[in-house]
């Protein structure tokens, strides 16, 4: 009679759930992408490895406790981290969602927003508040894996496989290129001569996490512009995205991104959306590198099965783009 295979020896099978592959221990629990799930398994990976953490956030003096789901007097925080300096509370969301009101109901000496929202700049210099993104983590995360504690190495990597199979964090397959129709005269010029674009703000995950840019260029500003063609033949890399509410503040951030001298040279590409647009509004901007001129002829909308009409899809892989031009 042949021996029981010991743990080294027995073959892995797959977990299923509800008929899928579950490959990460969080999975388990369900396919859905849960806040109260994330901050569950963050919770705990601090509470691990608090200090590393606490750095990374900024809280200040030696952490004490962590707590989840704390009960305050109007609701209750995701992350309470009490250290010998103050609390620090952590509020997160999966979203482009502002936590910020959220947060601001907990007694805390420092709040940590963490989410895909852009925030403004008057935002960014707010006393005690950090608005991070989740890709943030990614470092401390990965660093766990020299961790001596074995459950900090395990848990550490199933939150980022986690957060990798719901595209909280970029994995293999990120968001390559980001869309928009231009058909007027200043945001041509302002794509072309200033490597700039703005529009009205939106709660977009994916566009915080697009590599590039690439106008489509409809028929009116084509018939104006003999040079222009209808259709999608320019892509700029994309190297930052701001959100800004006034005409001051939009000034102020360009001339810190482009230097004093390059705002003053290129006033007139910027004077038309003082003059046309209506202040104060919240609108994000892309700070653009140099257009290059990828798509001779332009891939065409139709190409991309968009239909004649407005872009409808905003983001695109190089090869959905380069599928279309070959049509």
């Amino acid at each position: 009679m042949m021996p029981p295979p010991n743990a080294e020896q027995t073959e892995r099978i797959d977990l299923l759930r509800s008929g899928s592959v579950v490959s990460s221990f969080a999975g388990a629990f369900g396919s859905a992408l849960r806040e109260t799930r994330l901050t569950a398994m963050l919770g705990y990976v601090i509470a691990l490895e608090p200090k590393r953490f606490c750095d990374a956030f900024g809280f200040l003096g030696t952490p004490l406790s962590v707590g989840l789901e704390t009960h305050h007097a109007s609701d209750r925080s995701d992350i309470l981290i009490k250290t010998t300096a103050g609390l620090g509370v952590v509020e997160a969301k999966v979203s482009a969602e502002d936590p910020f009101r959220q947060a601001m109901k907990y007694p805390a000496k420092w709040r940590v927003l963490l989410t895909e929202y852009t925030a403004t700049g008057k935002q960014k210099r707010l006393r005690g508040v950090k608005y991070l993104r989740w890709r943030a983590l990614v470092g401390p995360l990965q660093e766990l894996k020299k961790s001596t504690n074995s459950q900090a190495r395990f848990v550490s990597q199933d939150l980022l496989r986690y957060l990798g199979e719901h595209a909280v964090i970029e994995t293999n397959k990120p968001v390559e290129i980001y869309a928009r129709e231009i058909n007027d005269e200043k945001s041509l010029k302002l794509f072309l001569q200033g490597q700039m674009y703005g529009c009205h703000y939106q709660k977009s995950r994916r566009m915080a996490e697009a590599h590039y840019f690439a106008p489509h260029f409809g028929q009116r500003i084509a018939r104006r512009h003999p040079g222009v063609q209808v259709g999608i033949s320019y892509i700029a890399r994309i190297e930052r995205v701001e959100v800004r509410e006034t005409w001051k503040e939009l000034l102020q951030i360009t001339q810190e991104i482009k230097d004093k001298h390059w705002l003053n040279s290129h006033m007139d590409l910027l004077q038309p959306l003082h003059r046309d647009w209506v202040w104060p509004r919240k609108r994000s901007f892309l700070f653009l590198s140099k257009p290059r001129l990828v798509f001779n002829p332009p891939v065409l909308k139709e190409n991309l099965h968009l239909g004649a009409g407005f872009l409808g899809k905003l983001f695109f892989s190089f090869d959905e783009l380069f599928e279309g031009w070959g049509c």
